[in-house]
């Protein structure tokens, strides 16, 4: 898995990327989130990071502050700056870099979190918007098999957790295992909530990017059913985009 450091410097990179694009490539619709542009990609990211930092400066006890943070971030004026759009994202990540231990809200778990927590999922929700922004504008996909395994463990830690209590369903067991030419990257799972009787349960298999767009309910090729119940794979697909969807701000 990644470090704090290699998290950070993924979480930067893909706000650069995302915020540097030219005016017309900023106008290129991104298929993966129907709606959006690849401005309003820049812009998701430039003010969900005002919402971060806010939560990141609260305490495990302040579940308020996603809130705060979002009315902060809907605040803003309309047709903000990529260059502003970066620097919101940015100072975001800068408060992930002093003690990583110290406590803090986390939106994920509704409660106790801490710098290191926020930069894994920094990283990789940033992670998948880059990826998302590289389709649409036909680039070649920058993300490595590692960062692809950090990015799907994460997702199957925290964020398909989160949508599976948001929505108060348990499709059941899923393993995944992420496979590269030269093997297995590495092998994920989530089990079945505790009071589930008889659940089913899916193994799934196929490159480590696919994988990771596969997680978050996005378009993908290569990924297959090794075993199990078919429909308990379709089922966590879906969580993503049942549970919690963004508009656009711009």
């Amino acid at each position: 898995m990644l470090d704090h450091s290699e998290r950070v410097a993924a979480a930067r990179s893909a706000i650069d990327y995302i915020c540097g694009r030219s005016d017309e490539e900023q106008a290129v619709p991104v298929p993966n989130c129907p709606g959006w542009t690849v401005y309003n990609a820049a812009s998701h990211i430039g003010r969900v990071g005002i919402a971060w930092e806010e939560m990141i400066t609260s305490t495990p006890d302040d579940p308020e502050s996603r809130a705060r943070g979002y009315e902060r971030a809907g605040r803003k004026p309309v047709g903000t700056s990529t260059a502003e759009l970066a620097a919101w994202a940015h100072s975001a990540i800068d408060q992930l870099t002093d003690d990583l231990d110290r406590r803090c809200y986390f939106s994920m778990t509704g409660g106790e979190g801490n710098p290191r927590l926020w930069a894994w999922h920094a990283a990789s929700e940033l992670g998948m918007h880059r990826l998302d922004v590289e389709a649409a504008l036909g680039h070649e996909h920058s993300m490595t098999p590692a960062q692809a395994l950090d990015a799907a463990d994460y997702t199957c830690q925290f964020f398909l957790q989160a949508m599976r209590r948001v929505l108060e369903r348990d499709p059941g067991g899923l393993t995944a295992r992420l496979i590269d030419a030269g093997g297995e990257v590495g092998s994920l799972s989530i089990e079945p909530l505790p009071e589930s009787e008889s659940p089913p349960s899916v193994d799934i298999e196929g490159p480590p990017i696919p994988v990771l767009l596969a997680l978050w309910g996005r378009p993908h090729v290569g990924v297959e059913v090794a075993d199990g119940d078919p429909q308990v794979w379709q089922q966590w697909r879906s969580l993503p985009s049942e549970a919690f969807q963004f508009g656009t701000w711009d």
